[in-house]
Parts: C-alpha cells; sequence; structure tokens
C-alpha cells in the first residue's frame, strides 16, 4: 500500500467510493468490484472506505454467480468441500488481529440455500461462521435466508438454526428477510429472540404453528411470548414487508404492511389479519397490491383503524404477474376478448373506491392512492382505452370522501398499463405510447372535472399513467 502525504476528508473518500459502487448491497459489475478491490490498495484512507463497501455485504452460496464473468456456465458451482474451505478462511480472518475492524463492516448476511441443500449440510461450517459472527459482527442489522426451493425450517440442521436464532437475538437484526421458507418458528420475531427487529420481509414464506416451536433446550415458549400474540404471525400473507414494533410487555404490533396477493389463501390470511382487534388499532400504513380475482377486502372499515394515515390499493388485471414478461411468452397465453379487459378496468376501479366507502366509522386517513395494473393490451392506437368508462373516479375526489375520511388531504390514481404491438397495428414507439398516456389522462380529467370549477381543482385526484412497451 502506498503511502501520501496528500489527505482528503474521509467523508469526501467515502463519497467517492459510494459514487463508484451505490448502495450496500453486492457489487454485481466485475468491472467495479475490481475498481473497489484496487482502491484497498491505493492509500489507507481510500483502503477503509473500499474494505466497507466490499464487506458491508456477506453473500454465502454455492454458485459464485456474481463473481462469473457472463460467459461462464451457470452450472458452475463450489462442492461441498470448497464451501468449508471458504467459510473457515473467514472465520480465520475474522479472528486475525490485523482485520480487527472487519466484523464491525458487516450490514448484511446473506444466506443462499441451494437446490440440494449443500449448504446446510454441517460439514460447510456454516454454523461455526454464524458463532463467529454472533460474537464479532455487532452491526450486523440484516439477515436474509433465500431458498431456490420451496423448503422447511426444520430441514435446518439443529446447529445452524440456532446460530441463525442467535444472530437476531444477541445483535441489531432490525431486518429479517426469508424467501420460499416454510414452517418458520415464530418465536424468532419475538421480542426475546429479536429485540431489535423491526422488518420483516417474505417472499413465498410463512411462519409454523406457536404450539409445535420450542425454545431451544427447553419445553416451553419465553415468559414474554404469549401464543395468542404469536398465533398472529401465522396469519401474514406469504409475499410481503411488514414494519413492527414491541410493546413493553413484548406483544407485537404491526405498524405497516407492503403486500401482494397473489394466491387465494394469502387473501383470507389478510382478511384474518385485518380482523385482529390489535392489527387495526396499530397500523399505521397499508401497501396492497391484489391480484383482480382475490380483492375481497371490501368489507374491511378503514374507520376501525385508529392510525392508519396512508393507503395504498392496487388491483392487477389480466395476466399474472409472475409470467415472463416477453412478447412470445404472452402471446402463447389465451386472451380474453379485449372487451372484457376493458370492462374489467372500470369494474376494478369501482371495487378499489368501494373499499374506501365501507362502513360508517370516520378514518384518520390522510393520503389514499388507488393503483390499477393492466397487465397487458394489445395497442390500437391512441383511441385504445376510448371504450373505458372512467367515471367511477369521481368518487376519489377528496370533496366526495371527506363524509367517510374527514382528514383527506391528497388522493392519487396510478394506472399502470403494459403495450404489446400489433403486427398489422400502429407503430408502438416511444412517442406513440407518450402521447396513449396524455390520451389516457385527458379521458380521465375530462370524466372526473365534469362538475368541478377552477377554483376547485386541487380537490380533484392526482392523475399518474405510466404505461411500457412489452418487447
Amino acid at each position: 500500500m502506498t503511502t501520501s502525504n496528500i489527505t482528503f476528508p474521509l467523508e469526501l473518500v467515502e463519497a467517492f467510493v459510494e459514487q463508484l459502487a451505490p448502495g450496500s448491497g453486492t457489487i454485481s459489475e466485475r468491472d467495479i468490484l475490481q475498481t473497489v478491490i484496487a482502491c484497498t490498495l491505493t492509500s489507507k484512507y481510500f483502503s477503509f472506505a473500499a474494505r466497507k463497501r466490499l464487506f458491508s455485504t456477506l453473500v454465502i452460496d454455492w454458485e459464485p454467480t456474481h463473481l462469473l464473468p457472463r460467459i461462464t456456465p451457470r452450472s458452475e458451482t463450489r462442492t461441498e468441500e470448497e464451501i468449508s474451505r471458504r467459510i473457515n478462511s473467514f472465520i480465520d480472518l475474522l479472528a486475525d488481529e490485523r482485520s480487527s475492524d472487519l466484523a464491525l463492516m458487516l450490514r448484511s448476511l446473506h444466506i443462499i440455500v441451494d437446490r440440494q441443500q449443500v449448504m446446510l449440510r454441517q460439514a460447510t461450517n456454516l454454523h461455526g461462521l454464524l458463532k463467529a459472527l454472533s460474537q464479532r459482527a455487532h452491526k450486523l442489522n440484516i439477515l436474509r435466508v433465500d431458498s431456490r426451493i420451496f423448503f422447511s425450517w426444520t430441514k435446518i440442521p439443529q446447529e445452524t438454526a440456532d446460530g441463525l436464532q442467535a444472530l437476531c437475538r444477541s445483535l441489531t437484526v432490525k431486518r429479517l428477510i426469508l424467501s420460499f421458507i416454510h414452517n418458520i418458528p415464530p418465536v424468532i420475531a419475538s421480542a426475546q429472540e429479536s429485540p431489535h427487529l423491526r422488518y420483516i420481509n417474505f417472499e413465498g414464506s410463512k411462519f409454523g404453528k406457536v404450539e409445535t416451536v420450542v425454545v431451544a433446550g427447553s419445553d416451553v415458549l419465553p415468559a414474554n411470548v404469549t401464543s395468542g400474540n404469536l398465533d398472529l404471525l401465522g396469519s401474514l400473507p406469504t409475499h410481503g414487508s411488514y414494519e413492527i414494533r414491541y410493546t413493553s410487555d413484548g406483544r407485537i404490533h404491526i405498524v405497516g404492511m407492503d403486500i401482494i396477493i397473489r394466491l387465494s389463501h394469502d387473501s383470507q390470511r389478510l382478511n384474518q389479519l385485518l380482523c385482529d382487534e390489535g392489527v387495526r388499532s396499530s397500523l399505521k400504513y397499508c401497501y396492497w397490491a391484489i391480484d383482480e380475482p382475490f380483492l375481497t377486502t371490501k368489507a374491511i372499515d378503514f374507520g376501525n383503524m385508529i392510525l392508519l394515515r396512508q393507503l395504498v390499493i392496487e388491483s392487477r388485471i389480466g395476466l399474472s404477474q409472475s409470467y415472463e414478461n416477453t412478447r412470445d411468452a404472452i402471446t402463447s397465453k389465451m386472451w380474453v376478448d379485449v372487451s372484457q379487459v376493458y370492462e374489467g378496468i372500470t369494474d376494478a376501479t369501482n371495487t378499489l373506491i368501494d373499499c374506501l366507502y365501507y362502513g360508517n366509522t370516520k378514518s384518520a386517513l390522510k393520503e389514499i392512492k388507488v393503483t390499477v395494473s393492466v397487465a397487458c393490451v394489445w395497442y390500437r392506437g391512441t383511441s385504445t382505452f376510448d371504450s373505458v368508462d372512467f367515471s367511477p373516479l369521481q368518487r376519489l375526489r377528496i370533496d366526495s370522501l371527506r363524509k367517510k375520511h374527514p382528514l383527506i388531504q391528497l388522493t392519487q390514481f396510478l394506472m399502470n398499463i403494459r403495450l404489446i404491438q400489433l403486427v398489422d397495428g400502429p407503430e408502438l414507439n416511444d412517442e406513440s405510447r407518450s402521447s396513449f398516456e396524455e390520451h389516457i389522462r385527458d379521458l380521465i380529467t375530462d370524466a372526473i372535472t365534469i362538475t368541478v370549477p377552477p377554483s376547485d381543482e386541487f380537490l380533484l385526484p392526482k392523475i399518474y399513467i405510466c404505461a411500457k412497451i412489452v418487447q
């Protein structure tokens, strides 16, 4: 490492590294990664900032995907012995006095479980790494476990499972991210086991039943964990992010949710969750994206959610969002008649707005955003949506909502549309897409301003149209 008489403020050096490799996740671009590594050899000033960026996220994966050249086959994976060697080398590095600050640079731990679950085998010594991190990585605040296939938490070796829970218990883990894992012990989200936990992120994951979960080496639940409170976690829809807080007696309050409802059982889970008095009294914001067939929340009275200030509800129409978004994939599906799509837009808008008016209790909502996302539509020119009835949006005006929501200050309507080029149809490009967006905006504005004088335009919802060309 070279020594220089020129000094820079550390903040300036860190800003340079941040500009070079923004964010705190893994650096996916190989050239940028090599440049940041080179910065560690430039000077002591750059070394600290670059190492801080390099080691902010630790990824444990048997596929070195983010380090491979693009031409390398994805089938190339590490053996169990190589994984073990790498993990043991990193444990030694953590214990080395010359790199004593390394553990303190770690902010996020990302474990990727392969299809064969090699990563979880005892021989990899993953449990040893978890133990070392729980003793040294005092600034670790994100724990993420992803699986390439669905599997049960009960399949995790006991030492490794204990190590994961020890991380949450002994470190300041604020965000827990779990993908495609079932039977997660609810105790891991309790005030005793994860005292600093603030966010739970799910993708195809769910908690197990309380009665089947015990603390390691014990036959009972922790003293400050009530079965009824942890049962609440079992009602969480399997795709979403949840912001939580603990009360002084260790109970869990859900203060915010950002979820996607793709399956019928998740729709049932959402309704079950919102029937809980504790949830209704603690929610401050809700973001819901619901595939059209599962929009069954119209019986929810938002007036019963006394702290709720922000509400975002979205209905998705047409092809499932999980399908591949390519023209070949889309045209291979059976499409409903285009007139049904138009009716679906009006019906979805009506259903969403009906949700806002249900019940007699006045709400404390200040901001409401309604979104309708149309999966894919054949582009037939700027007049493609001229047949859509946008008049239901008159009920999204502030003056219309005030009887139910007297504190309302802002309403918005967002429409996302994916457009497909017809073989013999009008040309679809950025210019025509922009004209299409503007035309729909005019259609909606005309539909909601019929009886509104210019002086009252502040009562109208803000309109946003976003069209995307599907290649």
